[in-house]
């Protein structure tokens, strides 16, 4: 990732960043200008744009993502925005899907382009969209532990791939509302032991409103695991409207804090900045 982010010089703002952001480059409806303008309403102290990319296009999965066409203009127009504003620090950031058979062309992408940070995204397992309304009735989810006990071996591999700056959504895969077994305890345990070793944070996923299953990411259980192996967090609301950006920032502070984090990941600098008082 770049060594120089993309940011304004103010810091006056307390609340911490909001990492996972979409925008109209791939399935969110507001524009970089409108989540970067939210942030600054909301206190932000900074935002980063992660939009959605895929190691190879067309992408195989459902969801929109960045054409490798409109790369250029979409790091032009971060860039632009961080330039435009001094109250918030703006980071030009990515959201890649990880697929172990794809892992040289993310490579390539991830080293190709000057992100500030990437985030690695599961949303399919063994070429199943488990997050697709479509496929939540799927015959599929009839053995549930089967498919948390792949989805966490994707994740551990995610980890051990070592370009991701952040895994997103841990237990992402219970969003209609299956919960784990026993038997997937040392499938989570190996991917929490690979994130901690590959220095990558998680992020506690705000987006509890839009969610199927009505929680954030990922459960208190993992969290406290997370903590216990020192793993850093970052706060990211998945934001796919600007009005989203910074949402429920209040409740996922509380969270952090009772989990046992001493603060948050800044993502500019690497700082771990102590969590604000009201948390």
């Amino acid at each position: 990732m770049s060594d120089s982010p993309s940011h304004g010089g103010g810091r006056a703002n307390a609340m911490p960043g909001d990492y996972h952001t979409h925008t109209t480059y791939s399935d969110g409806s507001g524009t970089v200008a409108e989540s970067v303008e939210h942030a600054i309403a909301v206190g932000l102290s900074e935002i980063g744009i992660s939009d959605h990319i895929s190691a190879v296009q067309p992408s195989p999965w459902k969801m929109p993502t960045i054409p490798f066409t409109d790369l250029d203009r979409y790091i032009a127009e971060v860039r632009e925005a961080a330039a435009r504003h001094d109250q918030v620090t703006v980071l030009l950031g990515i959201e890649a899907d990880y697929a172990p058979e794809h892992e040289a062309q993310l490579h390539a992408v991830l080293d190709g382009q000057p992100f500030d940070y990437a985030i690695g995204g599961v949303h399919a397992v063994d070429g199943f969209d488990f997050d697709d309304p479509a496929m939540r009735h799927d015959p599929r989810w009839d053995d549930p532990d089967a498919l948390f006990i792949a989805y966490y071996d994707k994740v551990r591999q995610a980890a051990q791939f070592g370009k991701f700056d952040i895994i997103a959504h841990l237990d992402y895969i219970g969003l209609w509302g299956h919960v784990p077994g026993p038997t997937v305890d040392a499938s989570i345990a190996a991917a929490l032991d690979a994130i901690a070793a590959s220095g990558a944070a998680i992020e506690l996923n705000t987006d509890r409103i839009s969610d199927p299953a009505g929680v954030m990411y990922p459960s208190d259980k993992l969290l406290l695991a997370a903590s216990e192996r020192h793993i850093p967090l970052v706060l990211g609301s998945d934001a796919h409207c600007a009005a989203h950006v910074g949402r429920l920032w209040d409740e996922a502070m509380v969270r952090a804090a009772r989990s046992g984090f001493p603060g948050l990941l800044r993502l500019s600098d690497h700082a771990v900045v102590a969590l604000p008082d009201q948390a």
